[in-house]
């Protein structure tokens, strides 16, 4: 099979699913650079910058590009999340498979240095863990979940976040900022699945958490 037309995993399929057509995508910890190669290869971006924190990663990152005859719609750099990165209208930023205290510290650190996000920036979100706070970041800086989705692979359920910039500050429920609130309200592929999952959680955090605890009290109300 050629380089760049391998088949993305499970988890990797739903967080490309989620990705729009964009001018540029920001790949943010690309690892090994597939869901990159697959964006350009399938028209989903015209351009791609891959970044990673450590040399070994970017390096194969861009081996892998070059590989699939992309180098020269790729730029690839060793840095620090989006320290660096410059990111214009018409661009997608996507970080997976971190955790999600990991990215709010990659968003939040953006913020910062460029007050806010500009109109016609997206990001495309898979953290690993810290849904809780991920969504609470979220809401409160003005960026607002437009779709989430739940990937299954291996036994592990794994949610992607669709966000884009708000005018205003979004509210969500404890029930929402836990469980996702496209999930609740679209009810997803696997979605009752990943419901039984986390109702099994839940119910082992609310020993030490009153919000997971009035989560499960209107748990039925949820479903």
């Amino acid at each position: 099979m050629a380089a760049g037309k391998e088949e993305l995993s499970s988890r990797l399929q739903t967080v490309a699913s989620l990705i729009p057509e964009s001018k540029v995508i920001v790949d943010v910890g690309s690892d090994h650079g597939k869901l990159g190669a697959w964006c350009l290869l399938s028209g989903r971006c015209q351009s791609l910058i891959a970044t990673d924190i450590h040399e070994a990663p970017a390096k194969r990152t861009a081996d892998y590009l070059r590989l699939c005859g992309l180098a020269e719609k790729s730029s690839v750099l060793c840095t620090d999340g989006l320290s660096g990165v410059e990111i214009n209208e018409n661009t997608t930023v996507v970080i997976a498979g971190m955790g999600g205290l990991e990215i709010r510290k990659i968003l939040s650190e953006y913020l910062e240095q460029h007050n806010g996000v500009p109109s016609g920036i997206t990001f495309v979100l898979q953290p690993q863990r810290s849904f809780y706070e991920l969504r609470t970041f979220l809401s409160e800086n003005c960026l607002s979940i437009r779709e989430e989705a739940i990937a299954l692979e291996r036994g592990h359920f794994y949610v992607v976040l669709k966000v884009e910039p708000e005018n205003e500050e979004v509210h969500l429920s404890d029930a929402e900022l836990l469980l996702g609130p496209y999930i609740l309200k679209q009810k997803p592929t696997h979605f009752e699945e990943y419901m039984d999952h986390q109702h099994k959680l839940l119910e082992k955090q609310a020993l030490g958490d009153s919000r997971c605890a009035a989560v499960l009290d209107q748990w039925e109300d949820l479903l």
